[in-house]
């Protein structure tokens, strides 16, 4: 498989990825053993196969991996550009709910003494947009994000083997 057809498949799954990095709601999808991350590769690994002439041999594991981790880095700079959009427009929502919850909720009891001080500290210094977060952020999701989009390559290459193989109809030889 050309290198500008792996490109152009990790590129699309990069896309499902930062979405799944960058933007609110979405982000939780990522709690769940960074399912979305997950995703972007498998789907960059689907749609190369789906997309692939049935007389060309399937894609091979090697092209299937390197989707995988080439959509894990895209997936980690969109979602970066996304999460500092986000930060800078809507500031840290995600902190504005805690603090809400927080205030609505009697932690009194549960909490171990001085912890809910130390939250309130926290709450309070932080300001909206940080470059240092956004940096942070980006060097954090360098390193999951190829990890996670190499076991999604591998799935979809796994996906992509299930396949039946198609079988180009044979000529017919009239005598």
């Amino acid at each position: 498989m050309g290198s500008d057809r792996i490109m152009r498949y990790s590129l699309f799954g990069g896309i499902i990825t930062g979405a799944t990095i960058g933007l609110p709601v979405l982000d939780f999808l990522n709690c769940f053993c960074c399912a979305g991350v997950i995703l972007g590769g498998f789907l960059s690994v689907f749609f190369a196969a789906k997309d692939l002439d049935p007389a060309l041999p399937p894609i091979s594991k090697a092209d299937a991996l390197r989707m995988g981790v080439i959509s894990g880095l895209f997936g980690a700079l969109i979602g970066t550009a996304f999460h500092a959009i986000v930060l800078f427009v809507a500031g840290d929502f995600v902190l504005e709910m805690i603090s809400s919850m927080v205030l609505e909720g009697d932690f009194e009891g549960v909490l171990p003494p001085g912890v809910l001080d130390e939250l309130w500290s926290i709450l309070e210094s932080k300001e909206g947009f940080s470059i240092v977060e956004v940096v942070i952020h980006l060097f954090i999701w360098l390193i999951i994000g190829p990890l996670f989009g190499l076991v999604g390559g591998l799935l979809g290459y796994s996906f992509q083997q299930r396949r039946p193989p198609v079988i180009p109809p044979q000529p017919s030889n009239p005598t």
